[in-house]
């Protein structure tokens, strides 16, 4: 394993949050890291940047180290599904899950909530992500205002091969929540 995609979560970029340290450490481990910044975070549209991602697809068949973060965090499944990503390591770092579509959300994001929509209701093939023999890890926080710890591990339980780190005091795992590194993440490079 040498490979490594990190990816953004909404509203952020390549250069905030742990990501830019991330990419150092798993640099100086002799990773090739790919950190993209996804078009239009701002107001996402999920057909865009499953086409931005196509670009990756001839890099992606096995034995990567996968980090995605947050909104992005179905969109990565998805990815790993549809371009069939096998023997690989993927860490989801506060992901969404289906029953976040509701009125709090529509509270929060407003008019863009229309587009987001997609984004949590993407439909994962658990079958098909449970045959790719990729290890799965989830990392939660206590404290996450847009995360439930409980609900999310309920959804993300469906996956055959997948530990839970719960963490305290960590939020979302965002710059807002003082998280600027990740080391956890570091653990799981074989």
């Amino acid at each position: 394993m040498d490979k490594a995609l990190i990816l953004h979560g909404r509203w952020w970029n390549a250069k905030g949050n742990w990501f830019p340290r991330l990419k150092i450490e798993l640099t100086k481990r002799l990773f090739d890291v790919y950190v993209p910044n996804l078009p239009n975070t701002d107001n996402p549209v999920l057909k865009d940047q499953l086409e931005y991602l196509d670009a990756y697809i001839s890099d992606f068949k096995e034995d990567w180290f996968i980090v995605w973060h947050s909104l992005w965090c179905k969109l990565a499944l998805k990815f790993v599904e549809e371009n069939d990503i096998k023997d690989s390591i993927v860490v989801l770092v506060a992901p969404v899950y289906l029953w976040l579509t509701n009125e709090l959300w529509k509270d929060i994001f407003g008019e863009s909530y229309d587009n987001l929509e997609a984004y949590f209701n993407i439909d994962l093939d658990f079958f098909k992500l449970n045959n790719l023999n990729n290890k799965y890890i989830v990392f939660l926080s206590d404290d996450d205002e847009l995360i439930n710890f409980e609900n999310a591990k309920q959804y993300y339980s469906e996956l055959k091969d997948v530990e839970f780190r719960g963490f305290k005091r960590k939020g979302h795992f965002c710059d807002e929540d003082w998280v600027f590194e990740l080391e956890e993440v570091l653990e799981y490079i074989k």
